[in-house]
């Protein structure tokens, strides 16, 4: 099956986290996907070439193709399937994002109807919190920097940098509460993992986590 038919339409959900890029890419790589057996939620992967995609990402590929001194581009797509309350279609990316950060993000189809015809099975309202359980499972394995759920957008978002990746203003260490508590975005749900900072004032609902991390209600699920 073609990338294009796997997830189409949209919106898209998308759950994204943070991680620090400290190893060698291709063993980061492999414990973020030898991990999801972790995850409570089965995540089944569908595609069966997985060592050569994460070939592919290691040796990157040039983002100007007719510049000798383009940078290099890393990024991997995985086909997945994800058992929340319903089996759902997911793709995971990967992008290094700059030289120290890594983007770990799932991606759902986030239409309220389901799509039969692609497969695709839409979210009800009943199913939302599903998601919610997902991003603090996926926290209690990675332990994560900063990750949350947003329409249409991934964690990026909240450094508040107008720029495209790789950009060293999405350096592990510039990921701070100071913005996102201000500015949240379309953010539903955001994670932040308190052994970088304490948070003091949080001007929305919020829950302590496990492993230092404090999940952040700042909006309702709206498609």
């Amino acid at each position: 099956m073609e990338w294009s038919q796997w997830l189409q339409g949209g919106p898209f959900l998308e759950v994204s986290f943070l991680l620090e890029l400290k190893e060698e890419k291709t063993k980061t790589v492999q414990d973020i996907i030898n991990n999801l057996s972790k995850v409570t939620n089965k995540i089944e992967i569908v595609d069966e070439n997985v060592d050569e995609i994460i070939d592919f990402f290691n040796r990157g590929y040039p983002y100007d193709e007719e510049n000798p001194h383009t940078i290099n581009l890393h990024s991997l797509r995985l086909r997945l399937y994800v058992y929340l309350l319903r089996k759902r279609k997911a793709t995971l990316q990967l992008e290094v994002v700059s030289p120290n950060a890594l983007m770990v993000n799932f991606w759902f189809y986030g239409d309220e109807n389901d799509e039969p015809e692609c497969d695709q099975v839409g979210i009800m309202k009943e199913e939302f919190t599903g998601f919610t359980g997902f991003l603090k499972e996926l926290y209690s394995i990675y332990e994560f920097k900063i990750g949350g759920i947003a329409f249409e957008e991934d964690v990026l978002k909240l450094f508040g940098f107008e720029k495209t990746y790789p950009n060293e203003c999405f350096r592990y260490d510039n990921a701070s509460p100071t913005h996102f508590l201000k500015e949240p975005y379309s953010f539903v749900n955001i994670i932040w993992n308190e052994k970088y900072e304490k948070l003091s004032h949080i001007p929305y609902n919020y829950k302590r986590l496990d492993k230092e991390g404090i999940l952040i209600e700042t909006s309702n699920f709206n498609v």
